[in-house]
């Protein structure tokens, strides 16, 4: 499944994890870097994605297709999501089907099958 990180992640985040061999784009690759959340909704819903976020509006409110990955940490440093959560991310996303959603907290990783 193609990663999609939105616009609340650093696009060398999308870029790290193309390095390791996913197909991994953000937001703005894609043109849609001003798109309010429903037509990122819109816009992606038929294509099976992993969409990864900082928004927990995603979490409860995604399309089908899609597996969610929230990363809950407030004010995380671009060191911190260049690497741990760069890791965490690399080692989840092999196994992600859609319908899977991931909870990325600073003392957890929590996968939860379809909500």
């Amino acid at each position: 499944m193609k990663v999609v990180l939105d616009n609340n992640l650093p696009k060398s985040l999308a870029r790290l994890l193309a390095e390791r061999g996913f197909e991994a784009v953000h937001v703005r690759e894609l043109g849609l870097s001003g798109a309010s959340d429903a037509e990122l909704r819109n816009r992606l819903a038929d294509e099976p994605i992993v969409f990864v976020s900082r928004d927990g509006d995603f979490w409860l409110n995604h399309p089908e297709g899609w597996a969610v990955i929230w990363v809950a940490l407030h004010n995380p440093t671009l060191a911190l999501l260049k690497g741990p959560v760069c890791e965490a991310l690399a080692k989840l996303l092999p196994g992600l089907h859609p319908g899977d959603s991931i909870l990325v907290a600073s003392d957890q990783v929590r996968r939860f099958g379809t909500l």
